[in-house]
């Protein structure tokens, strides 16, 4: 478990301080993907540093999984113990004058371990991300997404019990990004090293995070499971980020973009249905046109798991009489459904 309580962390630039983190509490689970979710300049990367105290909070202590007070540790002690928790970059932070091999050996190179001990354990280490074929190359003549494998493997050659994230797929591509996610994801699986994901990117946690804190101008404002929060996102900024991440929020433009598909006759109503949990494996669609009588043009759906979890929703034009259409939609709405009514015909 990592146990942050009450840290805040406070910068002074021209003169003027700012709390880039303030009074943040939460409990990251051993062997959990934990993300960490906010705006630019929410407080998300200080909060990380604060972790393994590569930034030292004015206020409050952080234990480590260890059961280690990290904030009350001495210079050469928490150096120790931040060969306990790995990172990762949003720009990989390779050294371009070395080889992969020699990135990855480089943490070991000062541990007392035999050469042949350190190229073997490099050696292992790219095979797992698939990479030992590029040992002799240079990271210019790598991928991004290679890149950032190669940083992966550095960070697990100390053997690390936590592995930190900054942003770490923000200069990749959509697929790249969804290949070093699977391999964190395996890493989680195999070795139960305990992984926390910065991002600005609510798909990133809806793929790979069981959990997940957000952050506001340096303050914690949310927090739960993934699903949860996903489902049921209580604040403005939480609202925003799972908008961004659904097809759903489409629909506010529909309207107004295309105002011949939501030119609705009398009596039609646009609406958009969002749904989660056991519920959406029912034919609730189906049962509501065939019970009250009315039809439905779906415009667009848009269910995936979180989780493993299904959650989604539809978007499309209900038609009926009045009447009928009421009462289909508060069917729809007892079932575990929300009902919002974009525009009436």
């Amino acid at each position: 478990m990592i146990k942050l309580e009450h840290v805040s962390k406070t910068f002074e630039r021209d003169g003027i301080s700012f709390k880039a983190v303030d009074d943040v509490s939460l409990e990251i689970k051993k062997g959990e993907i934990f993300g960490i979710i906010g705006f630019s300049g929410a407080g998300k990367s200080t909060l990380v540093r604060c972790i393994n105290l590569l930034e030292i909070p004015d206020k409050g202590s952080v234990v480590s999984v260890d059961g280690l007070n990290l904030t009350a540790l001495s210079p050469k002690d928490l150096r120790d113990a931040r060969a306990g928790i790995g990172m990762i970059f949003q720009h990989f932070n390779l050294m371009p004058s070395r080889t992969v091999l020699e990135n990855v050996i480089y943490p070991l190179s000062h541990k007392g371990i035999k050469k042949e001990e350190q190229k073997k354990r490099a050696l292992e280490l790219l095979r797992r991300v698939d990479l030992e074929s590029k040992a002799n190359s240079y990271p210019s003549e790598l991928s991004g997404g290679q890149k950032q494998r190669v940083a992966i493997a550095r960070a697990l050659a100390s053997s690390p019990k936590v592995l930190l994230c900054d942003e770490a797929t923000s200069a990749l591509d959509p697929q790249t990004t969804h290949e070093i996610l699977g391999l964190l994801k395996e890493l989680n699986a195999e070795l139960g090293i305990t992984i926390v994901i910065i991002t600005h990117e609510m798909a990133v946690v809806k793929d790979i995070c069981s959990r997940v804190a957000v952050l506001e101008n340096g303050h914690l404002v949310e927090q739960g499971s993934t699903f949860e929060v996903f489902a049921n996102p209580r604040e403005n900024i939480t609202q925003n980020f799972v908008k961004a991440a659904s097809n759903l929020s489409k629909a506010e433009h529909l309207s107004s973009d295309y105002p011949l598909i939501c030119d609705l006759k009398p009596g039609e109503k646009f609406v958009r249905l969002s749904y989660r949990g056991p519920g959406v494996s029912e034919p609730l669609i189906s049962l509501m046109t065939h019970r009250f009588n009315v039809t439905m043009n779906i415009l667009y759906a848009d269910v995936e798991l979180v989780n493993n979890s299904p959650i989604g929703g539809t978007v499309g034009i209900l038609s009926g009489r009045y009447e009928d259409v009421e009462n289909a939609l508060i069917y729809i709405a007892g079932k575990n459904v929300n009902v919002e009514v974009l525009k009436n015909g």
